[in-house]
């Protein structure tokens, strides 16, 4: 073999040697970028799904607290309109009729203090359980930036 054809195998020889390095390179990078993009999407799936159930919960607070408003109206509706019963019929009712009706009025009271004992029960657990979630999901969201970090390192 000659100096100049054993030159020119040996540059082919270096030429195929940087196209397979160049290869394996893009190849590492391939797989890099799939990793991060399955990475990336159970992240998605996984923050999303937190990320609904805190806007489940946030909607709960806000129908529980309308669902009280809407209660406490009904209530009062009815306590207004025995009241101008009351008002009207005041001198036609007999005694035990007067007491009967004041007992309601009473009970009406009892139900407005329990159902606003109930919303406060309520509100606070879904508050509590809002609390957690919350916790959940920046502890998952740290815990996946730090991977992030380390996959790009």
């Amino acid at each position: 073999m000659t100096k100049m054809q054993y030159s020119n195998l040996l540059k082919g020889f270096i030429q195929e040697l940087d196209d397979c390095y160049v290869l394996m390179k893009k190849k590492k990078e391939d797989n890099k970028l799939e990793v991060e993009y399955i990475f990336k999407d159970l992240q998605d799936k996984k923050l999303g799904s937190i990320k609904e159930l805190i806007e489940d919960i946030q909607d709960l607070i806000q129908e529980r607290k309308k669902l009280k408003d809407e209660i406490f109206n009904d209530l009062e509706n009815l306590t207004i309109k025995i009241n101008n019963f009351l008002a009207e019929k005041q001198d036609e009712l007999k005694p035990e009729e007067l007491v009967a009706i004041k007992k309601k009025l009473v009970e009406i009271e009892e139900a407005k203090a329990q159902e606003k004992l109930n919303a406060w029960r309520d509100i606070s657990n879904l508050k509590k359980e809002l609390r957690e979630h919350i916790r959940e999901f920046r502890e998952k969201k740290d815990g996946i930036n730090a991977l992030e970090s380390m996959i790009n390192f």
